[in-house]
């Protein structure tokens, strides 16, 4: 075999290309552009910051580095609600969990890897550990834009690409009955800290004082007991 410096070098690299190498055993081994163009984009290997990579699967078993999606009906991108992922990345022994929490009230784009044209645009609201699988964390997801289906054990990218939709909820007659009390602690689940406007019984905006207890809660104080409705936005 010649040495390696004699061969001709080639400027035309094209994704059949072979490249010689050795595997983990020390085995001489063929490895071809887009095998390891593959690895890359599956295992995010490259480090593309704020992407999760995950292997799609729609049956157990689930394991490290898999995702699951919830429809609304058939497989497709249009009709996925929510998604549970691993804390784990496709090919990552470190957990990103602490990472995950970017993907909450936020816009993502889930993409095929190999198929760009199969996507989902959405919105997402909190991002929640699973309370029976631990190592697993639920997003609620509502489309904005898709195109094509899901492929069991095929690989797909998440990513957040910015804010999501504003967010809004409402609790009316918070108190059975309308049952005038003070304060109110209302947890609104919107994952920030919102805007509040407080009505009476009767309609009537009335002044609160509003504390944010955490991204999820609030108190609303009043001068004295009221009933009535609390905005969120």
């Amino acid at each position: 075999m010649a040495r390696i410096s004699t061969y001709q070098k080639d400027t035309s690299v094209e994704k059949t290309d072979k490249l010689l190498g050795s595997n983990l055993g020390g085995t001489t081994k063929n490895f071809a552009i887009e095998d390891i163009s593959k690895f890359f984009k599956n295992t995010n290997a490259a480090g593309i910051a704020g992407q999760f990579t995950y292997q799609y699967k729609n049956s157990a078993p689930y394991g490290n580095g898999t995702m699951r999606v919830t429809f609304s009906s058939g497989a497709t991108f249009a009709n996925a609600t929510s998604l549970k992922v691993s804390k784990y990345i496709y090919g990552e022994e470190d957990s990103s969990e602490n990472l995950l929490d970017i993907l909450a009230s936020s816009k993502i784009l889930i993409v095929d890897i190999e198929d760009q044209d199969n996507y989902g645009v959405y919105n997402t609201t909190t991002v929640t550990q699973d309370s029976v699988e631990t190592d697993f964390y639920d997003i609620v997801i509502s489309q904005e834009k898709a195109n094509g289906s899901f492929t069991n054990e095929k690989f797909y990218a998440i990513i957040s690409i910015g804010g999501g939709s504003d967010k809004h909820s409402a609790f009316t007659d918070y108190y059975e009955e309308n049952t005038a009390t003070n304060p109110w602690v209302v947890t609104h689940g919107l994952n920030k800290f919102p805007s509040v406007t407080v009505v009476n019984r009767n309609g009537v905006e009335v002044q609160a004082k509003v504390t944010h207890d955490s991204n999820n809660q609030v108190t609303i104080t009043f001068a004295g007991d009221t009933a009535g409705k609390a905005y969120f936005n």
